[in-house]
C-alpha cells in the first residue's frame, strides 16, 4: 500500500473511532449497532467501497 493510501485509510479510520465506532483493523471490520444506518456516516461506504472492509452489526 502506498503512503498516500495508508494515511487517508488511518484518517479514515481516525475520524471513526472518534465517533465511536469500534473497528478491528485485521479483520477488516466495522462493528455498528443493529438498526441504525450505516451509511449516514460517511466514512464507513469510503471504507466498504476502498478498502474491502465488511460491516458487522451488533445488538446492544
Amino acid at each position: 500500500m502506498t503512503d498516500k493510501r495508508a494515511m487517508r485509510r488511518k484518517n479514515l479510520l481516525y475520524k471513526l473511532r472518534k465517533r465511536g465506532v469500534r473497528c478491528d483493523t485485521k479483520a477488516r471490520c466495522i462493528e455498528y449497532p443493529y438498526g441504525e444506518d450505516p451509511a449516514r456516516i460517511p466514512q464507513i461506504p469510503r471504507l466498504v467501497r476502498e478498502y474491502n472492509f465488511n460491516i458487522q452489526f451488533i445488538i446492544t
